[in-house]
């Protein structure tokens, strides 16, 4: 067995939480390590291939501006994006981009942070002693690898370390219900001449199992062109357990099968689409939720709704409630009022009982009404960002709840972080 030792910070899971915790720990002066299960940073971003980014501003109306809630990393990630050509910034939604640069770029910012990177690592086991952490088990095709480190940060999204190290965990609803998964795709040869009509297709797509040939997944969320020219789809909805073995398999298989009628349907119905055809599918089914970590702070659907503010803030949202249902008519969906946001409170990143252990991912501490909320993937870089300052401040700390709450504020701050969202001008 391979043993790796020596990091002050190791991070587990390498999207958009992952990364943005191994980079600031990095920046910080922690020899850190961060570990990928796939061959690429970027998680929901690139595996997943989900697209677009959800919007990073408040909501405006006539009387309230927009403003900044989603900044530091996350804004200078798009800024590279930029650079490449590889991302559409847009006034009134989250912004458009090409995985393939992504990649590149989230290669970069770690690298550039002096942070080591293992892929194809698969995180199986976790030892601990009382509070702490003491090290994880990942399978490699090398061999098995035993990692120790003084601070860990769970980037897994599935709260995969957590439950490992004993955490008190929670999944789905009351029944144990969770989000369906979807398979993300897209299409090339469409007639870029004419304007994607979103609209259009929103009312074909819901009658489109009366049409020839029939259409078999009838749900619809976003369709968008890309910068390089494909058209992006987020339509694919398929029901199951996303912690089961046999239903992830089965949704990725019966994903592709969706995808494959959706194309042709697309080619036979709908008016440029005629020379269309599948150009990629996600290489993992797109994942809404699963775990969720029991925390010192249980964030709540009341919370979103007072727009909480918390004096350990880390990170803001201002993302509505998104619960996407098992069946079709399941889906809840609400506004935040124009304007407003709510806060992340640290609490909700420490774990329950655990000393050197961290979450930076969908899966903090929050019920099934602000889990909907927080799991975007802006928000998320920003609670690792946060994750990782904390983790680099415990190194003299201690642990992790010792930290200076007004120290990890200021070094969010300080790096263009958003604790209090600012106009949008300031930001341009």
């Amino acid at each position: 067995m391979k043993q790796i030792e020596g990091y002050d910070v190791v991070v587990v899971g390498g999207g958009p939480g992952g990364v943005g915790a191994a980079v600031t720990a990095g920046r910080s002066g922690a020899k850190t390590l961060l570990i990928e299960r796939e061959g690429c940073l970027g998680g929901g971003m690139t595996t997943m291939y989900v697209h677009p980014f959800m919007s990073h501003f408040s909501r405006g109306d006539e009387t309230t501006p927009r403003r900044v809630v989603n900044a530091g990393l996350f804004s200078e990630l798009q800024d590279r994006m930029v650079a490449r050509d590889a991302i559409e910034l847009r006034e009134g939604g989250g912004p458009r981009f090409d995985d393939e640069p992504m990649k590149l770029v989230l290669d970069d910012l770690v690298t550039e942070a002096g942070v080591d990177v293992i892929f194809h690592a698969a995180l199986f086991d976790v030892e601990v002693d009382g509070p702490h952490v003491t090290g994880c088990y990942f399978a490699h095709n090398g061999g098995p690898i035993h990692v120790t480190g003084k601070y860990f940060i769970d980037g897994t999204g599935d709260c995969l370390l957590a439950d490992r190290a004993g955490c008190e965990i929670l999944v789905g609803d009351e029944a144990g219900h969770v989000m369906p998964m979807t398979m993300n795709f897209a299409v090339a040869g469409e007639d870029l001449s004419r304007p994607l009509n979103g609209q259009v297709l929103r009312e074909m797509i819901p009658k489109g199992d009366k049409d020839e040939p029939a259409l078999i997944n009838t749900h619809f969320s976003t369709a968008h062109r890309t910068p390089s020219g494909l058209t992006h789809f987020n339509a694919i909805r398929i029901p199951g357990d996303t912690l089961d073995v046999f239903d992830v398999s089965r949704a990725e298989i019966e994903g592709r099968r969706r995808v494959e009628n959706f194309v042709a349907w697309l080619k036979a119905n709908v008016p440029g689409f005629e020379n269309c055809y599948l150009m990629k599918t996600g290489a993992h089914v797109g994942i809404r939720e699963s775990r969720r970590v029991v925390g010192d702070y249980m964030l709540t659907e009341n919370d979103w709704h007072r727009c909480a503010r918390f004096d350990d803030a880390v990170a803001c949202c201002s993302y509505g409630i998104d619960i996407h249902g098992q069946k079709p008519g399941q889906t809840r969906l609400e506004k935040m009022p124009p304007g407003e946001y709510f806060q992340i409170p640290y609490r909700s990143l420490t774990p329950k009982h655990k000393q050197n252990l961290l979450v930076a991912s969908r899966g903090i501490s929050a019920d099934i009404g602000a889990h909907s909320s927080l799991r975007i993937m802006p928000v998320v870089m920003n609670i690792g960002e946060a994750a990782g300052y904390a983790a680099a401040l415990a190194r003299e700390a201690g642990d992790t709840r010792s930290i200076d709450i007004d120290t990890l504020q200021r070094k969010i701050r300080d790096a263009g972080g958003s604790l209090e969202p600012w106009p949008v001008e300031k930001s341009e």
